[in-house]
């Protein structure tokens, strides 16, 4: 399972936070279609109220029976792919409690993330969750990865070394203000984490295992 959620802040059209997380998952689904010969089902989820303490996707999952819940083997968290300024985080396995690192089988998921966006030609930061649209999941000890590229802290001369973009400046200089506008979406940034998340799909869509470790 994939999600991303629709909604944003009164203060601002969520372009980047999160519409480069939605039209991600679209192009992915997309590309898969709707008959696609692989082992495992690839569900796709498009949450309400994450800006208002991830309401949707906790209302979700808490409409699920057990036996539902135990046919979801991941989850991967979407959640701003495409900021002017962008890091590269890959989120799961990283932190002392398990809301911070996710439960069993969150570092599994999160190495093929990284291996893929590695694939691309950049190399990701491990980064602890913060309690998005992914904590639901955690909480029902399901293996959970995420993906974003961080918002108002600043980027240091080491990052912008490594992934370019402008050292001492936030990540998203629109980062929840009304300025979050189609010209705030870096393309290649995008263009990165759609490729990664595309072949994270594929890899679960197709593997007879269950994550672990």
């Amino acid at each position: 399972m994939i999600g991303a959620h629709l909604d944003s802040v009164e203060s601002g059209p969520g372009i980047v936070d999160d519409g480069s997380g939605v039209a991600a998952l679209l192009e992915i689904a997309h590309q898969l279609g709707a008959s696609a010969s692989v082992r495992n089902a690839v569900r796709f989820a498009f949450f309400g109220s994450e800006e208002n303490g991830a309401l949707g996707s906790r209302g979700y999952l808490d409409g699920l029976s057990m036996d539902d819940r135990r046919k979801i083997i991941l989850y991967v968290n979407v959640d701003m792919v495409a900021s002017l300024n962008a890091g590269y985080f890959v989120q799961g396995g990283r932190g002392d409690e398990e809301s911070e690192s996710g439960p069993p089988g969150s570092a599994a998921v999160a190495r093929v993330l990284t291996d893929q966006l590695t694939a691309t030609g950049v190399t990701p930061e491990m980064i602890e969750f913060v309690g998005d649209d992914e904590a639901p999941f955690v909480e029902a000890g399901i293996p959970v990865a995420g993906a974003e590229n961080g918002d108002r802290k600043e980027k240091t001369a080491e990052q912008a070394q490594a992934w370019g973009g402008q050292a001492g400046e936030v990540y998203d200089p629109c980062y929840h203000l009304a300025c979050d506008r189609l010209d705030n979406v870096n393309r290649d940034v995008l263009d990165h984490y759609l490729r990664a998340l595309g072949g994270t799909v594929a890899h679960f869509a197709n593997s007879s295992q269950m994550p672990t470790g």
